[in-house]
């Protein structure tokens, strides 16, 4: 069954907000070790380590609209099941990483130790 337009895109953005989120971090001195890790039924999308240790980033994309960022779909529900997948990898820390495309270019946001 082919992929409709807006999953289609939705998954684009997503793929490219990973992509701009793994750079940006590497570029503060964050090593990223993995990227769409599975564990059980989920998906960690990043693991990342500094000198402290390794964390489980977060990333959420999304376009620029008035009144909407992506962090706003970072819910409670979300970090949650973020954090139980973060444990089972005997990972303690959870940032998150927004980017933003609009028309002026790419904004990103780093959110360290939300969960």
């Amino acid at each position: 069954m082919p992929e409709s337009e807006p999953s289609a895109h939705r998954r684009r953005l997503g793929a490219f907000g990973e992509e701009v989120a793994a750079a940006f971090l590497e570029r503060n001195g964050i090593r990223v070790l993995g990227r769409n890790i599975r564990v059980g039924r989920g998906e960690v999308d990043l693991i990342a380590a500094d000198r402290r240790g390794r964390f489980v980033v977060e990333v959420k994309s999304g376009i620029e609209a008035p009144d909407e960022h992506p962090r706003w779909n970072f819910t409670d529900r979300k970090a949650r099941q973020v954090v139980r997948m973060a444990r089972s990898l005997g990972i303690r820390r959870v940032d998150l990483v927004t980017v933003v495309v609009g028309k002026d270019g790419v904004g990103v946001e780093w959110h360290p130790r939300v969960a």
